[in-house]
């Protein structure tokens, strides 16, 4: 923590970092007044203490907004909805309710809309997809050749790396007990529910 700064002033600096990563706005001074049960007056003086300083930059028409200097700007985690279970093998239903949420960096996650699924089985395991473990993907309808993908056939779904070949389509797993899946590349009960673009472990 800033050596600087006295442990009141850390503690408003440190609440004010927190309030933006949470709210993507800054607090007012009267928001740091309410926090620590202190006159509005003294918010005031925390503000105008820090930006003085050098901690933070203030613009004068939007209080809302504050500029740490010297630091990028606090991300909040991204939620990031778990959708159930996904087999890694055999096709099965997947169940198209949210079981809990995970809390990633931004950065782990990327763009778009991504949904997490976990897995069951081993069919994946050479592609360092485990049994326990929760994809990560990105809702898509499309995906490349030899992408790893959440399939679904007949209503049920399951992780496999694509390939088409001659007007067929290929699910091919990641564990030679696995022998491919197979379909028509026009099939209407085949479609693809995302791309696979990550993978979270808990231990």
């Amino acid at each position: 923590m800033a050596a600087n700064l006295t442990p009141a002033q850390q503690k408003a600096l440190a609440f004010i970092k927190n309030f933006v990563a949470h709210h993507r706005f800054a607090p007012t001074a009267k928001e740091i007044a309410e926090h620590f049960g202190i006159a509005e007056k003294n918010g005031f003086y925390y503000l105008e203490l820090l930006e003085r300083k050098g901690y933070i930059r203030r613009r004068r028409h939007s209080p809302r907004r504050i500029e740490f200097v010297g630091e990028a700007l606090p991300r909040s985690p991204v939620r990031v909805p778990v959708l159930g279970r996904v087999p890694a093998g055999p096709p099965r239903e997947a169940v198209e309710e949210v079981e809990g949420e995970l809390f990633l960096d931004p950065g782990l996650v990327g763009e778009g809309e991504i949904f997490s699924l976990r897995v069951k089985g081993d069919s994946m395991e050479e592609a360092h997809i485990c049994d326990g473990d929760y994809v990560l993907v990105r809702a898509q309808a499309h995906a490349d050749n030899g992408e790893i993908i959440v399939a679904v056939i007949d209503g049920e779904a399951t992780v496999k790396r694509l390939h088409l070949h001659k007007g067929k389509i290929r699910l091919e797993a990641a564990n030679p007990a696995y022998p491919p899946i197979v379909a028509p590349a026009d099939s209407p009960s085949f479609r693809i529910a995302g791309k696979v673009v990550g993978v979270y472990r808990k231990f």
